[in-house]
């Protein structure tokens, strides 16, 4: 990848100065906020029932305190989605000093490789020079932004299985595992899983500073505000919210979350998945309306 390449890569996460502000207690609490919570889940089961589509759904709302749940604790393969953990994981093992985001890797031809099968699907380390030079920052931004494949398993080296299943641990994610790299399909460990509902609170620990400080928890929900896929959650909604989001997307699973952040009130984190759509566009579609339907009624 070029210089150029990977200097607008990493530029490209700004983000509104009010995306981190806190909100006090007062304008936290909203009398209205239960009632369309409840208005809310109504219509949203409506909305998946006409839809005909099978969906998993989870969203917090940080005005309210409180959850909606639609089939939220059902695993599923939640594909790119779970580098959402590897990013905490990162995140956490950085603050403590274990990582450094300055850290260097050389690509190597073995890195496009997860066993015998090459790593494609999203991304542009596969086809990228080997012998270039990449931080793990700049890895990081090719994971979220690009939901590079490549760099997810150069950073999942680092890592590991049990860095991510501790990260989990401490974070309370009792369903949730990143186990296999990206296309590592020789593997006899068990696939990667997760929930809608440790899904949001996967976002959730990264709003809460749960494995961070300030400046790398701002670093984290800056990169998924960049994210390229704004086609889900941010379909109907980009004009009123920031999306600081992360898709996933395989055979039988087209899946997104989301932190969206508001300038007039507290954010809401929502995990969106539909079970094997007949098309991607009519689950992304799906997705979009109940983002849009949440929005509506909240923000």
């Amino acid at each position: 990848m070029a210089e150029e390449e990977k200097r607008v890569t990493i530029e490209s996460t700004a983000v509104p100065a009010w995306v981190f502000k806190p909100w006090r207690e007062d304008i936290r609490a909203s009398k209205k906020t239960p009632a369309a919570l409840s208005n809310l889940e109504g219509d949203l089961k409506a909305l998946i029932a006409s839809s005909g589509l099978e969906a998993r759904f989870c969203l917090y709302d940080y005005a309210a305190g409180k959850d909606i749940l639609l089939e939220a604790h059902r695993p599923f393969y939640p594909a790119s989605m779970i580098k959402t953990l590897l990013l905490l994981a990162v995140l956490e093992q950085t603050e403590r000093g274990r990582l450094s985001l300055d850290r260097t890797h050389t690509l190597r031809e073995s890195d496009k490789f997860a066993g015998q099968t090459p790593v494609t699907g999203t991304g542009i380390l596969q086809f990228a020079e080997t012998g270039s030079s990449y931080t793990l920052e700049e890895l990081l931004a090719l994971m979220i932004i690009l939901s590079d494949n490549v760099a997810t398993n150069i950073i999942f080296d680092l890592v590991g299985a049990g860095g991510c299943a501790a990260t989990a641990q401490r974070l309370g994610l009792e369903k949730s595992a990143f186990t296999r790299k990206m296309y590592d399909l020789e593997s006899d460990l068990p696939s990667n899983v997760a929930t809608a509902y440790e899904l949001t609170r996967m976002l959730m620990a990264l709003h809460e500073r749960k494995v961070a400080g300030e400046a790398l928890t701002r670093k984290g929900i800056a990169l998924m505000a960049a994210t390229a896929d704004k086609g889900r959650i941010g379909r109907y909604i980009r004009e009123q919210a920031v999306v600081a989001n992360k898709v996933g997307t395989v055979t039988g699973i087209v899946g997104d979350m989301a932190l969206l952040y508001f300038p007039h009130r507290p954010p809401v984190a929502l995990a969106a998945v539909v079970i094997d759509p007949p098309s991607q566009d009519r689950a992304a579609a799906l997705i979009g309306r109940l983002a849009e339907l949440s929005v509506k009624a909240l923000a």
